[in-house]
């Protein structure tokens, strides 16, 4: 007789809610709605007769029945995780996750080059900026570009650059307003993403008590593409633009040595010495040298 078990969905989403700490970034890391995530979770509530969950705030908390049943079901949710990532493994496919801006720029075009390494794979790019869903089990390697990167087991990390940013503009805005210091930048859209945060560091390594102010674009992918139309100036790490400046249609708008964030490379760290997996880390080790002199050397992985 086949056990009695509740809804796998239901408990998919509370072991997502369990793990992030919210209904929407489970939601994320599902790829649905937090209102999704919200209807399973109160399902598998109705399923087992307990309440699992209760508000805290803004949020939600795990009861102590919670947080017993997520310990209770988290072992046997990882060891399925376990098995279908073997079998994945022995599939043809192979995931990569990355941060959406490198991936567009500097991986994409570069992408059938990896092909060509791994001929037997079908090697699938996810641009994507949460590091939600597990690496080793639904993607097999990623690319995060993070201030400060905490990796703990089973994943590995191996820092890739740590590349400067600095704020470009097109060759016509800068003959325009020419930017002889760093508060020079007031008189210009600062453009950026949903956050300022990118700005504010900069300012503040430039020792400068300028308060950032411009267009929000969304992704600074995007703040970089405005500012190569010429609608104001962005803050861009040397990877992303070093083809632009190259060919003219960036200029950086005032020297700066400011390197807030590093990329890093991550696996399953029993899959490190894997083939595939180190043709990838090569890969990218080589991918992140760059072709022009804009880079100054690192210190070490």
């Amino acid at each position: 007789m086949l056990p009695r078990l509740p809804p796998l969905v239901a408990l998919r989403a509370f072991h997502a809610l369990a793990v992030t700490g919210s209904v929407r970034a489970a939601g994320e890391a599902l790829g649905v709605s937090h209102t999704v995530v919200s209807r399973h979770v109160r399902n598998l509530e109705q399923a087992l007769g307990v309440k699992l969950v209760s508000p805290a705030g803004r949020g939600l908390l795990l009861t102590a029945e919670g947080a017993r049943f997520q310990a209770r079901i988290a072992p046997h949710l990882a060891g399925l995780a376990e098995a279908a990532s073997d079998l994945w493994r022995r599939g043809r496919r192979l995931t990569i996750r990355c941060v959406p801006g490198f991936a567009n720029v500097r991986v994409l075009p570069r992408l059938p080059d990896l092909q060509r390494l791994l001929p037997e794979r079908e090697v699938v790019l996810e641009p994507r900026l949460s590091r939600s869903r597990p690496v080793g089990v639904e993607v097999d390697v990623e690319v995060v570009y993070l201030e400060h990167l905490n990796v703990a087991p089973p994943l590995r990390a191996e820092r890739l650059a740590v590349p400067r940013v600095f704020p470009v503009m097109t060759p016509e805005l800068r003959d325009r307003q020419p930017i002889r210091q760093v508060d020079d930048l007031l008189r210009l859209p600062m453009l950026h993403d949903e956050s300022m945060d990118l700005w504010r560091a900069w300012l503040r390594a430039m020792r400068s008590q300028l308060q950032p102010h411009g267009s929000c674009l969304g992704t600074a992918q995007l703040a970089i593409d405005a500012a190569r139309l010429g609608q104001g100036v962005a803050l861009a790490n040397e990877l992303l633009v070093e083809d632009d400046l190259r060919a003219g249609r960036l200029v950086e708008a005032i020297p700066s040595e400011v390197r807030p964030k590093g990329y890093h490379f991550l696996a399953d760290a029993g899959h490190w010495a894997d083939a595939d997996v180190t043709v990838i880390r090569d890969w990218f080790h080589a991918m992140c040298q760059p072709d022009g002199a804009f880079f100054a050397p690192m210190d070490g992985k």
